[in-house]
């Protein structure tokens, strides 16, 4: 695929052009959506079945030791609102827990509980054999240029 002129819009005959980084867009929330599809259905199986997907892509996002909603909201480019109203349910849900922080007292961490910390290890388990399933389909090679790619930041100096 080129970067050129390929048909024009058809209401305002706008020229639209093919585009490589619109491409990898596109497939890369394609191959997002299917992948969380999947570790979705296996937690499921996993005696998770409650979970949803908005909430393992939350929990994803999460360190394993201390997190912070204000940390999460600039990471995630949420609402501080939106952490909290999360955290609130996967609390619910028995997978989070808030606690004082010991440093900074007029803070609370996030941190996994017992029960998604198990979660957390099911889902690497489950990523572990995508993982050899993909070098076994592509190579390390490949994998490595497209993981490349995906991290391509266009206002990174020197992009």
């Amino acid at each position: 695929m080129s970067t050129e002129f390929t048909r024009l819009s058809p209401n305002a005959g706008y020229e639209l052009v093919d585009s490589h980084a619109l491409s990898f867009t596109q497939a890369a929330d394609s191959f997002r959506d299917r992948m969380v599809h999947w570790l979705l259905s296996r937690l499921h199986d996993d005696g998770f079945p409650e979970l949803k997907s908005g909430q393992l892509t939350f929990l994803g996002s999460l360190d394993c030791g201390a997190n912070f909603a204000a940390e999460l909201a600039r990471r995630l480019r949420i609402s501080r609102q939106a952490v909290h109203k999360t955290v609130k349910d996967l609390e619910a849900a028995g997978w989070l827990t808030t606690q004082p922080d010991a440093e900074l007292g007029n803070q609370r961490v996030i941190v996994f509980t017992d029960e998604g910390e198990r979660m957390m290890a099911c889902a690497r388990a489950h990523f572990l054999t995508l993982d050899t399933q993909l070098m076994q389909t592509f190579g390390a090679e490949k994998l490595a240029a497209v993981r490349d790619v995906l991290n391509f930041d266009p206002d990174a100096p020197n992009a």
